[in-house]
């Protein structure tokens, strides 16, 4: 027996994009400094991105462009409520998952144009995901991004503070953004400065819903 296709209708597309607006409007009550709007990985909107699984013939599907409306409807609703300038977007071009979300050349082609089209949407940052490589991998990858996108690129995944370093030192992006390594290290900022060895997490224990392996680590602690 086949499984049934997943599928949004119009009125169902209406209605996700006003919850996005709802959470923005939520989140500037909340006294947030800004959002940033999550497109990366296997999330919703890259799977309207997805040229392999965006099987639509309507107004989201069919086209680069077409696939790309969702993320820019949704974009244009939460800046009705932040102004563009205060959204940042998290994306994941060149992402290596082993399943229908391993980007291709079509896949990234279509996310060239995509970001030549985010260049008008004055956003406060693009923060990109990169793949796990040597730093002459991220750079031809981050480079790509770079002649396609002119405003802030805050780039992300794997880096380590010498392989960060370098790839600012390049000047293809703005700034590098560590995620796993602060949930062992809650004094990443102060280990980097002071040259401190890091402390390694528990994957296992990650957003499991307890203290233990996740908010737990210590700071670090001179002899």
């Amino acid at each position: 027996m086949t499984a049934p296709v997943p599928h949004l209708g119009a009125a169902e597309i209406a209605d996700t994009i006003a919850d996005y607006r709802h959470a923005a409007e939520n989140a500037r009550r909340a006294g947030f400094d800004g959002v940033e709007l999550h497109a990366q990985g296997s999330h919703l909107i890259p799977q309207f991105l997805n040229p392999r699984l965006n099987q639509r013939t309507d107004a989201y599907g069919g086209s680069s462009e077409k696939r790309a409306q969702f993320l820019l409807d949704i974009l244009d609703a939460m800046s009705d409520v932040w102004g563009s300038d205060r959204i940042s977007v998290k994306m994941s071009p060149g992402w290596t998952s082993g399943n229908a979300f391993t980007a291709d050349e079509e896949t990234l082609a279509d996310y060239d144009q995509l970001l030549k089209k985010l260049n008008d949407s004055n956003l406060a940052y693009l923060h990109l995901l990169g793949t796990p490589g040597t730093i002459e991998e991220r750079i031809a990858l981050f480079s790509r991004h770079r002649a396609h996108f002119q405003g802030n690129i805050v780039a992300n995944l794997g880096f380590t503070q010498a392989l960060g370093n370098e790839i600012l030192d390049h000047r293809i992006v703005n700034a590098v953004s560590f995620g796993a390594p602060f949930i062992a290290n809650p004094d990443l900022v102060e280990r980097f400065a002071q040259g401190h060895p890091l402390a390694e997490g528990d994957r296992d224990t990650y957003y499991a819903g307890h203290t233990e392996g996740y908010t737990d680590y210590p700071a670090f602690i001179a002899n």
